[in-house]
């Protein structure tokens, strides 16, 4: 009974997981159709070739992803690579049609024309390689998120960004020091302000606690900015940087992190 229990309960995890996998693919594609709309055809072309990469793309994503993209390469004039999404498409379904109510007559003329070339087993333009830079953009983790906001710097180490993270971390404790250190005082001055007795001199009573006071208050002003500045610093340094390859028999990735 157990065992049936912990193969239903794994067989529900695997499908969870395909629906949320799904679920993140159907909003890179929104996301992609709203790059094309806006006229941001390279990052139409970027993007399409790393959700096509993605194992749990289907059929059907693959088809709407590469007519986004065979769109684009058209509208930036490069017939190259138009060629190359149309041997895609064909490979994928033979007898894809293109929409005329979604696509340009001109691009369903072309795709006509180099569909009957295929068909016909005539030499198209040979596929050169090419480096391609595709940026994914990636959302931070939200533990390293709470650790900066937390201290600043720490999300760095998190990430094992250890220079950075070693310096700012430094930067941040010597700020919070600063800041208990004036706090310190001006509750300090202010306690001998306040209890001074008649003939005290309250002007420079008052003009110590007022020095503490501002001190405290920039110091603190001065940690939020730095705080933003490192979060900033850390989502940029965050962001994953994948190099596809484009060779005549696909398309290689290599992930690299940057420092």
């Amino acid at each position: 009974m157990n065992r049936i229990n912990l193969t239903l309960l794994f067989f529900a995890l695997l499908f969870l997981g395909q629906l949320q996998a799904q679920s993140h693919i159907a909003r890179q594609i929104e996301e992609l159709e709203k790059d094309f709309h806006a006229f941001e055809y390279n990052k139409v072309l970027e993007k399409g070739n790393f959700l096509l990469s993605d194992p749990y793309v289907t059929k059907e994503d693959s088809l709407q992803i590469l007519k986004y993209m065979l769109s684009s390469a058209y509208a930036l004039s490069d017939t190259v690579e138009a060629k190359k999404i149309i041997h895609k498409i064909i490979k994928c379904d033979a007898n894809f049609v293109l929409s005329p109510v979604e696509t340009s007559p001109k691009i369903i003329e072309f795709f006509e024309h180099v569909k009957r070339q295929i068909k016909q087993n005539k030499p198209i333009v040979p596929l050169k390689p090419q480096i391609i830079t595709v940026v994914k953009p990636a959302s931070l983790p939200l533990a390293s998120s709470m650790l900066t906001l937390l201290l600043p710097g720490s999300g760095h180490l998190h990430q094992k960004f250890k220079k950075k993270g070693m310096m700012y971390s430094g930067i941040s404790l010597g700020m919070i020091g600063g800041m208990i250190y004036a706090a310190i005082q001006t509750e300090k001055k202010e306690d001998q302000y306040l209890s001074a007795k008649p003939g005290a001199d309250f002007d420079r009573l008052y003009d110590d606690y007022n020095r503490f006071y501002r001190a405290r208050n920039l110091l603190f002003a001065a940690f939020l900015a730095w705080d933003f500045y490192v979060f900033y610093d850390l989502n940029k340094e965050w962001q994953i940087h994948i190099k596809s390859r484009v060779k005549n028999d696909g398309v290689a990735l290599q992930l690299s992190w940057k420092w």
